[in-house]
């Protein structure tokens, strides 16, 4: 293997990238070299001449291998940054969305001093340790099914040592009996069947499915989230769900079916799709 400068197997990497159908291909390029060679992004192009070791040439050929057959970058990196938190992902856990941030700012702003919050589903933790590491006050409960997505979630809370935080096993409120909370939170599974089929390679060959299909209509377990809810709610409290860009209106009717729900309403993402349901 001829040794490359970095300038050289960069620009390279670009056109594989774009040869593979990645979209942004020159930031995807930059990401993964600037990460794996400890070097800041911006000082990739500063001196043309600085040639890569073998060693290290091996390793991102490797990497860029795996990029070019659609394994998320994330996990080839071994993190997703979500809100001001990197947080260890890889097969196993979902990839935290940049829409879901908008979930985590709304609990961030809205949710009462000294609150209690559960996050159901919470994957690698990102929507739970956001909300703790931005609000002290709130004491935070992660809950996740997945025996493999509670490891990522773990690691997470231990690498910010959040004291406000705690991440259990167990599905939806099997664990939380006699717990009442003033904020739940959950991004569950909301893909239908038939939508996964036509899902990217990249989600659908390497996030767990389990993560992302809710059966027929993709709100099996959101119904069943929003049945159980009102046991574990205070009064004066809310509930935030992320959901699919067309369930708002069902996950509507479903809160409201309840009884328990004074105020129902979605909100948008920062694309103006239906993204959100917060029932009072």
């Amino acid at each position: 293997m001829s040794s490359h400068t970095i300038q050289s197997l960069l620009r390279q990497t670009i056109d594989i990238f774009r040869e593979a159908g990645i979209e942004n291909a020159r930031g995807e390029a930059e990401i993964l070299f600037s990460e794996k060679l400890n070097i800041p992004r911006l000082e990739l192009y500063v001196s043309p001449d600085v040639r890569i070791s073998p060693g290290a040439q091996r390793k991102l050929c490797e990497f860029i291998e795996r990029r070019t057959l659609r394994e998320p970058l994330q996990y080839i990196l071994g993190r997703a940054h979500f809100m001001d938190l990197s947080l260890e992902v890889g097969p196993g856990v979902l990839i935290p969305r940049p829409e879901t941030e908008l979930l985590a700012e709304y609990v961030i702003k809205h949710a009462p001093p000294d609150a209690e919050m559960c996050d159901i589903g919470t994957g690698s933790g990102a929507i739970a340790l956001a909300v703790a590491f931005e609000r002290p006050d709130v004491m935070v409960t992660g809950v996740e099914l997945s025996g493999e997505a509670i490891k990522y979630a773990r690691k997470n809370l231990r690498r910010y040592k959040l004291s406000n935080a705690k991440i259990i096993q167990g599905d939806l409120f099997s664990r939380l009996k006699g717990k009442r909370f003033d904020v739940i939170t959950a991004n569950l599974p909301y893909v239908t069947e038939e939508e996964y089929c036509c899902l990217d390679d990249e989600v659908r060959c390497h996030e767990p499915i389990s993560a992302l299909v809710g059966g027929d209509d993709g709100l099996d377990v959101v119904r069943r989230l929003v049945a159980q809810s009102p046991d574990y709610l205070k009064d004066e409290s809310f509930m935030i769900l992320e959901l699919g860009v067309d369930h708002g209106d069902e996950v509507c009717a479903i809160c409201r079916a309840t009884k328990y729900f004074s105020d129902v309403k979605i909100l948008k993402d920062l694309t103006g799709r239906n993204r959100f349901v917060v029932a009072r």
